[in-house]
């Protein structure tokens, strides 16, 4: 493995995953070295083209792609599109100069998650990962309660009723409608909850893309 191709070989924990999508390695660096901040903690891969990102993205797990503006647009926003046709969440965060201001303004209308503008200022960088990732993970534990809902669901919905069991189990019958009385009541109280983070998911997502487009106008050619 080359040496951009990892930023740690065997982790003692699994940490979030990042893909970067960039042909320019000279763009690279400062990327690499904004990772290795302590507040971040993070392993990535690199990729020099969309299609090579799409293949890493099928054959891998990540919690988020940065992608120079250029690259995510290229082939009809296929590095995009495939993110968001992921069965679990992974935002994609664009890099952008000023030359480059109107594909990363087309690149987030589609869908990007934030901005990071180049040269790169450092904190600012920080502070889009963090919260891409906090984004990315959010999406996930929703995703998790409502497979957890599903299953609760289903087992319930196979519960027999009315005349289907003998009598004789009526007294078991009866403790078992309770419980299931119960867990309705945890469903429901799960799906309220399930629905304020979706809702707040939603919120940052789109605070975070405003922001974005505000800071895009700010670059001078």
């Amino acid at each position: 493995m080359g040496p951009y191709l990892s930023s740690a070989t065997s982790p003692p924990l699994r940490l979030p995953r990042l893909l970067i999508a960039e042909k320019n390695f000279s763009a690279i660096e400062p990327l690499i070295r904004t990772c290795g901040d302590g507040r971040l903690d993070v392993d990535f891969d690199v990729a020099s083209s969309p299609r090579g990102a799409v293949g890493m993205l099928l054959a891998s797990s990540y919690q988020l792609v940065i992608s120079g503006a250029h690259l995510t647009e290229m082939e009809d926003f296929l590095l995009l599109k495939r993110t968001q046709a992921l069965e679990t969440f992974v935002p994609v965060v664009v890099t952008a100069s000023a030359s480059e201001k109107e594909s990363a303004r087309r690149v987030l209308e589609h869908g990007a998650f934030d901005l990071i503008t180049t040269p790169l200022e450092h904190e600012q960088a920080v502070d889009a990962i963090r919260l891409a990732l906090w984004e990315s993970k959010l999406m996930t534990l929703i995703a998790c309660k409502e497979k957890t809902l599903q299953s609760y669901r289903d087992h319930i919905a196979a519960y027999p009723t009315g005349n289907e069991i003998d009598r004789t189990f009526k007294m078991t019958l009866s403790a078992i409608d309770q419980s299931i009385v119960s867990y309705q009541r945890t469903i429901l109280r799960t799906e309220e909850c399930t629905t304020s983070f979706s809702e707040l998911a939603t919120k940052v997502e789109c605070y975070s893309r405003k922001r974005a487009l505000e800071r895009l106008d700010t670059l001078i050619h």
